[in-house]
């Protein structure tokens, strides 16, 4: 039989908590480690998918651009002898609020015709068929306005329009196609 006699039991409750708490210590070490390790690849992760997100959100503005774009680079305008701008809605939706100028100057007339109709004389018949004005409100798909300028200057036609998602648009002939500022 073994001689416990030497062993003070008053002790032995202590050392049973003593080791008990150090074992609980190290645990609790152990878990805040792993803790802190997680919390870094969380923030890790984070970080990516912020830069993920960034991309992407790059990406659909883009996207965005060139769907706001996409209508109003398909209208085309066509200066012409002696006095006359010809502006084709080539696009899939109608355009509103169609004017013209050249050299600074308002057209004086407009009108809605259809596509491949002689501007002069149309433009006449128009006049005293139908009320022609300075500007065409709604120009529908594959329709055909034609604006009659007091001179015709190449470089200074210019032709405003509103698309179909309420965004004005500026086209000059030489091509140049801007956003105008409501």
């Amino acid at each position: 039989m073994i001689n416990v006699d030497w062993v003070d039991w008053g002790d032995a409750p202590t050392w049973v908590g003593a080791f008990f708490a150090a074992a609980a210590a190290a645990a609790a070490f152990a878990t805040l480690r792993s803790q802190r390790k997680q919390i870094r690849e969380q923030q890790a992760f984070i970080r990516e998918q912020e830069r993920n997100l960034g991309l992407e959100r790059e990406e659909l503005l883009a996207a965005a651009r060139d769907r706001r774009l996409a209508q109003a680079r398909r209208i085309q305008l066509s200066p012409s002898e002696p006095a006359f701008v010809r502006v084709t809605n080539a696009s899939e939706d109608p355009i509103r609020d169609v004017d013209c100028e050249s050299a600074g100057a308002p057209a004086s007339l407009a009108v809605d015709v259809e596509p491949g109709e002689g501007a002069s004389a149309e433009l006449l018949a128009s006049v005293i068929l139908r009320s022609a004005e300075q500007h065409v409100a709604r120009l529908g798909v594959g329709r055909e306005a034609v604006f009659q300028v007091s001179a015709l200057r190449r470089g200074t036609v210019k032709v405003r329009f509103t698309d179909s998602a309420g965004l004005r648009w500026e086209l000059d002939d030489a091509g140049g196609l801007s956003p105008v500022a409501p």
